[in-house]
């Protein structure tokens, strides 16, 4: 199954976990998502034995964290941050590292199939993951040990993470839209690519944006750059010109202006 196809059946992206490894699958030997499916249900069907009886959410998130965290030793990779191995479900299971979304889609996925109603938390340069409970959202750092974020320590993470260009408020601290966890996951990895210049995977990548994200211009125009330093300049333009049906660009219409007459 394709992006596309996976689309097309699930455009909500109820199965957060099937939709991040189609998200990648060009990163993919075999894109098949059932055996990383499968281990995400193995552990969770471990994890069901230790949850605490009489019901303790606090218990319960301890015994998904130590399962996670010291018995798996998941852990963010500090190291090799950019590796595109990091966005990479699969692979991430397999390594027992990556970057903050790629863990936190495992623990909401782990979290979801224990029944806790677990989310993605989007913050300008960092990804969390939460629990939605009946006093408020819980939001945990996956790349962290699954320890605990509030607001203090969400503003810190967001001053670090955009070296203090961006200003942190407690309306950042909100549920994401599987759809968009996907986008962003793809996005991370096109921005990479387009700072290492791998034109050829910007345009998989671009491509794959398009289709989690059909009204957004800019993976179009992403893709069009791509293009042109693959000297594909028809490609290139045709991308241009769909982006401007959908948000129009003065400087983008100058800029298709310049390809014609090159």
């Amino acid at each position: 199954m394709s992006l596309h196809e996976f689309l097309q059946a699930d455009p909500e992206c109820r199965s957060l976990a099937e939709g991040a490894v189609q998200a990648v699958s060009p990163l993919l030997p075999d894109p098949d998502p059932r055996e990383t499916l499968e281990q995400l249900e193995a552990w969770a069907f471990d994890l069901a034995a230790r949850m605490p009886l009489p019901w303790n959410l606090h218990q319960a998130l301890d015994e998904v964290n130590g399962y996670l965290f010291r018995d798996l030793e998941f852990r963010g990779d500090a190291q090799s941050y950019d590796d595109p191995a990091n966005a990479v479900l699969p692979f991430v299971i397999h390594r027992r590292r990556g970057l903050p979304i790629a863990l936190s889609i495992l623990w909401i996925e782990v979290g979801r199939r224990l029944g806790l109603d677990a989310v993605g938390i989007g913050l300008p340069g960092h990804f969390l993951a939460g629990l939605r409970t009946d006093l408020g959202l819980l939001c945990f750092d996956p790349f962290h040990q699954g320890r605990a974020v509030g607001e203090e320590e969400a503003a810190r993470l967001v001053s670090v993470a955009t070296r203090g260009q961006v200003v942190f408020h407690p309306g950042m601290l909100v549920a994401m839209p599987h759809r968009g966890i996907l986008a962003r996951l793809v996005r991370n990895l096109c921005v990479r690519y387009q700072r290492t210049e791998a034109w050829t995977e910007v345009i998989w990548s671009a491509t794959h944006l398009t289709l989690l994200e059909p009204d957004n211009p800019e993976p179009l125009r992403d893709r069009a750059r791509a293009h042109l330093r693959l000297g594909n300049r028809h490609q290139a333009l045709h991308d241009l010109e769909t982006a401007q049906s959908l948000v129009p660009d003065p400087l983008v219409a100058e800029w298709m202006e310049g390809l014609r007459k090159g």
